[in-house]
């Protein structure tokens, strides 16, 4: 079995690739199980945990389970770093809930901050931007890795989450007709604030939603919708995308 340096996991492509595939062998297992996976072939990460686990305050806030992901798997500290978290994008969890005899996405996927509705300056960045592919947030959007778990309001202790996919995406490497789809999204959204009237009204895949701590904030994000959470999952992780009225599910 691979030995894998913590150090490498982090900034290597080659060795996150292989390291991803490793623990996939591992799924479906709860959240804590895939820990004890991770740390069994990366003893330097395994190290780095035990080292820093008093920098790491988790509290009980929403984005707990990922936290305790970039942690005890990718060896990631918490952090207000702009730049992605790892060499292939920033590190994800999303939860999938069950939809008549498949599941799909219970939520959005929020991507990175891109200003606020309270002061439009902040938005000139997608003004500037003609292309999706222009904007100095493609970066946070084109690709990352994602960690997808079950919903089960019976778990109470989350170590017990069953994870059922780990993957690394790159919106690039979708059809076309899917990356055509983003692009007319962000069209929509450049729209929007030319107008002055930031709104997630018709937009798809890649949306701009309210983000942050208290209501009316005006901050808002880039975000995958739930549907293109789905598609994603799907693709990645080869099961059947199927269609039912405007849900979109995936066959387990």
């Amino acid at each position: 079995m691979t030995d894998f340096l913590h150090s490498d996991i982090l900034s290597n492509i080659d060795v996150m690739r292989t390291y991803i595939n490793e623990l996939n062998k591992a799924l479906p297992c709860t959240l804590g199980q895939l820990i004890e996976k991770a740390h069994t072939i990366s003893p330097t990460l395994k190290n780095f945990c035990a080292n820093n686990d008093l920098k790491v305050h988790m509290g009980k806030d929403k984005g707990l389970i990922g936290k305790k992901i970039e942690f005890n798997i990718f060896g990631r500290l918490p952090n207000n770093d702009s730049e992605p978290d790892t060499a292939f994008g920033d590190i994800k969890a999303t939860h999938i809930k069950t939809c008549g005899t498949g599941f799909n996405a219970k939520e959005r996927l929020t991507l990175t901050n891109c200003g606020s509705s309270s002061d439009y300056s902040t938005f000139q960045h997608i003004l500037d931007s003609v292309k999706l592919e222009d904007s100095p947030r493609y970066k946070k959007i084109q690709t990352g890795i994602l960690c997808v778990l079950e919903h089960n309001t019976a778990v109470t202790n989350n170590m017990d989450t069953i994870v059922r996919f780990l993957f690394r995406y790159d919106i690039h490497e979708l059809s076309s007709d899917i990356y055509d789809v983003l692009k007319k999204d962000y069209q929509k959204i450049r729209e929007c604030v030319q107008n002055k009237a930031v709104s997630q009204k018709g937009q798809i895949y890649l949306h701009i939603h309210p983000h942050g701590a208290g209501h009316g904030s005006g901050t808002r994000a880039f975000g995958f919708t739930s549907k293109f959470v789905t598609t994603l999952i799907s693709h990645y992780g080869r099961v059947p995308l199927e269609k039912k009225g405007k849900s979109l599910y995936v066959n387990i």
